[in-house]
C-alpha cells in the first residue's frame, strides 16, 4: 500500500498568504511595501518575497507604477467578442477611452498581404491608440487597414471614437474574426506607452475580421495588460 506525500508548503506561498491578509485591510491605491522591508519583516531571501509579488501581480491584487507598487482595483472583464473595446467597457458601466499614438502609412508585407488579401506593397494605414479604463492605460492597439478601402479616413475618424462604428458606417458589417491569444512581455516602447513595468505581464490578441462576403476587413494587434484585465467567453455546445 502506497500513501500520497504531504504536499510541499513553498515560503512564497506562506509569504503570499500572509500578503494577502494584509492587502484585505488596505484600499486600492495604498502604497504596498518594497520587496526589502517585506524580506526583512517575513525573514526570507529578496527572491521569494519577488515570488510571492509575482503571483499577486497575476493575480491582480497589485500592480506596479514606476518604480512603486500599490494596492489594484478590481480586474476589468473583458468579453471576447465582435466589436469595440471601449463600447464593450462602457456597457459594463466602466469609463473607457483611447489615445492616439499616432498614423503610420506603410506598405504590406508579404505576411499582412496574405492575411488582408492584398497584394504586398499594396498601401496600408496604421492607426496605434492606447485604451484607457478608469483614467488606467490597460491596453495598446495597433490597426492596419488596406489604405484603397478607406479612402479619407484619416481625415474624418475622430480617434476617441469607436473605429468599429466608423467602419460599419461605410457599409461594411463584421461577421467573423480569426483570433490568436498569447502571452507576452511588452518592449520597452510598449512598457512606456502603458506605463508600466518592462515585466508586466500581458496578453496579446491578433485578429483578422471579414466582412459579409468574407473579405478581410483589418489586421489588429492588441496588447492588453495582464494584471489588469480578465477576459471571458460564452461557447455553446453544436447541435446534433
Amino acid at each position: 500500500m502506497s500513501f500520497a506525500a504531504e504536499p510541499r508548503v513553498l515560503k512564497h506561498h506562506v509569504v503570499r498568504a500572509q500578503l494577502e491578509d494584509r492587502l484585505d485591510g488596505m484600499a486600492e491605491g495604498d502604497p504596498f511595501p518594497a520587496e526589502r522591508e517585506i524580506a526583512d519583516q517575513y525573514s526570507v531571501a529578496r527572491e521569494t518575497v519577488r515570488q510571492a509579488l509575482r503571483e499577486l501581480l497575476l493575480a491582480g491584487r497589485i500592480e506596479r507604477r514606476g518604480r512603486a507598487t500599490v494596492v489594484a482595483g478590481p480586474k476589468i472583464l473583458q468579453p471576447l467578442m465582435i466589436g469595440s473595446y471601449t463600447e464593450a467597457a462602457r456597457h459594463r458601466g466602466r469609463p473607457a477611452s483611447r489615445i492616439l499614438v499616432g498614423w503610420t502609412d506603410l506598405e504590406a508585407d508579404d505576411e499582412l498581404a496574405a492575411r488582408l488579401h492584398i497584394a504586398p506593397g499594396d498601401p496600408i494605414i496604421q492607426l496605434e491608440r492606447v485604451l484607457t479604463t478608469d483614467d488606467v492605460r490597460v491596453g495598446l492597439e495597433r490597426t492596419r487597414l488596406p489604405a484603397r478601402r478607406y479612402p479619407g479616413l484619416r481625415e474624418a475618424f475622430e480617434t476617441t471614437s469607436s473605429l468599429y462604428a466608423a467602419i460599419m458606417e461605410r457599409g461594411i458589417e463584421f461577421r467573423r474574426t480569426d483570433d490568436t491569444i498569447d502571452s507576452t512581455l511588452p518592449d520597452a516602447r510598449e512598457a512606456a506607452l502603458l506605463t508600466v513595468d518592462a515585466r508586466t505581464p500581458m496578453f496579446l490578441l491578433n485578429r483578422v475580421s471579414y466582412d459579409q462576403n468574407g473579405v478581410p476587413i483589418e489586421h489588429r494587434r492588441s496588447l492588453y495588460r495582464g494584471d489588469r484585465m480578465t477576459f471571458t467567453t460564452t461557447m455553446l455546445a453544436p447541435h446534433d
